[in-house]
């Protein structure tokens, strides 16, 4: 499916689409987490279509892989969020972080739930995983809110904690410790189906 993500881009049509939804993406990111209007530049001079076709170009020339297990615009979504995190955190020393521990006492369950890193993990069956996933992404509460794909994503992809999230995704830490304390249930819930 991952190369089925490429083909799809490789249409001007759906790429044009594509891009213009990340677009809209970015403004809004970058005016809710970072108070940007229209008549600011970003930091480095650059505007929002900039960083949409920065990804874009990288994901053209293989420098950024897709994961058959996500939806292709939640993935680019994610790179997006990102691009704009890094961005921030590389050019804006003035930003102030909020400086939460590690010790979220949902993480350890998020990660059990989630089997990321475990070789006993449940989730090594690769029928069972699939069947997993594709309850977990029909979850009403993640197909609402794309963020929530993307923290799920992270820990799939190995992040060791929600400041990893964060800088994985984007999304400021401190909704990370939110989304962790909302997706136990979640998983609860997905894991009850699959009995």
């Amino acid at each position: 499916m991952a190369d089925e993500y490429l083909e799809y881009l490789k249409n001007d049509e759906n790429r044009m689409a594509m891009a213009l939804r990340l677009f809209d993406y970015a403004r809004n990111v970058l005016a809710l987490d970072h108070s940007w209007t229209p008549s600011v530049k970003l930091p480095g001079g650059i505007d929002p279509e900039d960083i949409v076709l920065k990804i874009l170009n990288r994901v053209a020339v293989g420098k950024r892989k897709f994961n058959k297990k996500f939806a292709l615009e939640v993935q680019l979504k994610g790179m997006v969020s990102s691009a704009i995190y890094n961005l921030y955190q590389t050019k804006d020393a003035t930003l102030q972080s909020v400086d939460l521990s590690e010790d979220d006492p949902s993480y350890p369950q998020v990660e059990e739930a989630l089997a990321v890193g475990g070789s006993d993990s449940a989730f090594e069956d690769e029928d069972y995983s699939k069947k997993f996933f594709e309850l977990l992404e029909a979850h009403p509460k993640v197909k609402k809110d794309s963020d929530l794909g993307l923290v799920i994503l992270a820990y799939v992809e190995g992040a060791g904690g929600p400041k990893e999230v964060a800088s994985m995704t984007g999304i400021p830490v401190s909704r990370i410790y939110e989304y962790n304390r909302g997706l136990i249930s979640i998983l609860n819930e997905v894991q009850a189906k699959m009995k």
